[in-house]
């Protein structure tokens, strides 16, 4: 018998800051293809399990896998090459762009270092087939991420992530800084290019209705520990 393992999985993972325990016991699956939600209020944790499923920091206790293999444990360090196929939309877009830049640079800076393209017309259209993806104009490219509305940002910051082809997209409060309308329009988008390669999305909310409406297994934090609520 064929035992398939999940694409992610969390175990019994612990995290304090200045001896106040954020994280106890806390364990999850995240299978391929799904739409998992993580609800909670504010700061009660949310953000600290993105932060060590992204590598931005190391548990104290347990251990997190990515296909069946060891992503990040309190001894060893995150593999950040294999770290790669999971990443993060924030809350505050523009917290990813560079003020001081214009988009199409931070764009071709992160092309030419992780090598996405082998020569300048290859990083073009790869650039074109970005913005098409999340519906924007290569004309944005020009701007500084000043000159961008909330909305245009929140797509700009799903496209840097896509470039590499995530196996897990997160999106951290992503979309509670916009209005309904772009609210959904941005979360129809990420559900659409995340299906087509079979990826799975992560999505962290304060909003019940919103992750019951969208996910298809969600987890609520329950005095700094999950516990599973629903399984479709």
């Amino acid at each position: 018998m064929v035992v398939f393992e999940p694409m992610i999985t969390g175990h019994d993972l612990k995290k304090s800051f200045g001896g106040k325990l954020v994280l106890s016991g806390v364990s999850f699956v995240i299978p391929d293809g799904e739409t998992v939600g993580l609800y909670g209020p504010s700061g009660i944790g949310k953000s600290t399990l993105a932060k060590l499923l992204c590598g931005v920091m190391r548990p104290d206790e347990g251990c997190i896998s990515l296909d069946g293999e060891l992503l990040v444990s309190s001894s060893l360090p995150y593999d950040r090459k294999r770290g790669l196929a999971i990443q993060m939309v924030y809350q505050q877009p523009y917290s990813s762009l560079d003020p001081s830049q214009k988009l199409i640079q931070g764009f071709r800076e992160l092309i030419r270092y992780h090598h996405f393209a082998q020569d300048r017309s290859e990083e073009e259209r790869l650039l074109q087939g970005l913005m098409q993806d999340v519906g924007l104009d290569m004309g944005i490219l020009q701007h500084l991420p000043r000159q961008i509305s909330g909305g245009e940002a929140q797509r700009v910051a799903i496209a840097r992530c896509l470039l590499f082809h995530p196996k897990l997209l997160i999106l951290d409060e992503a979309t509670s800084m916009l209005d309904v309308s772009t609210q959904a329009n941005v979360l129809a988008l990420v559900r659409g290019l995340m299906a087509k390669s079979k990826g799975s999305i992560l999505l962290i909310s304060h909003d019940r209705a919103l992750v019951d409406t969208l996910c298809n297994q969600i987890y609520v934090f329950d005095n700094k520990t999950l516990k599973e609520t629903k399984t479709t």
